[in-house]
């Protein structure tokens, strides 16, 4: 059995946590806040396939696809690992709600 990194592991925690959000406040995730961390993470990105990763979360965002969200929260594929990493959801957080994703990856490191 491998380990599993701690990267993976809070990304997975962070999606969770953003996917909690949406559902327990009804929120878009369509916003200009979302958009806006799309465009600057773009500014910064080289190399095709993660920009093929931006160009799905654009679509994902426009459309308000939250089931597609949901499927790359969940999923252990290396594309959807690149696409946690690419998110540009975790705008949707509060620091608070940040930190509180950091204490349950301690908890759950600890075990």
């Amino acid at each position: 059995m491998s380990a599993v990194p701690l990267k993976v592991v809070r990304k997975k925690l962070v999606h969770e946590a953003i996917l909690d959000k949406i559902d327990r406040e009804h929120l878009s995730i369509n916003t200009d806040t979302v958009r806006a961390r799309l465009q600057t993470t773009r500014e910064h990105v080289h190399g095709n396939t993660l920009r093929t990763c931006l160009d799905q979360w654009e679509r994902i965002v426009a459309d308000n696809d939250i089931d597609t969200v949901r499927k790359i929260s969940v999923s252990d594929t290396e594309t959807d690992r690149e696409m946690r990493n690419m998110s540009p959801l975790s705008v949707l957080l509060s620091e608070s709600e940040r930190l509180r994703v950091l204490d349950l990856l301690v908890e759950r490191t600890r075990k």
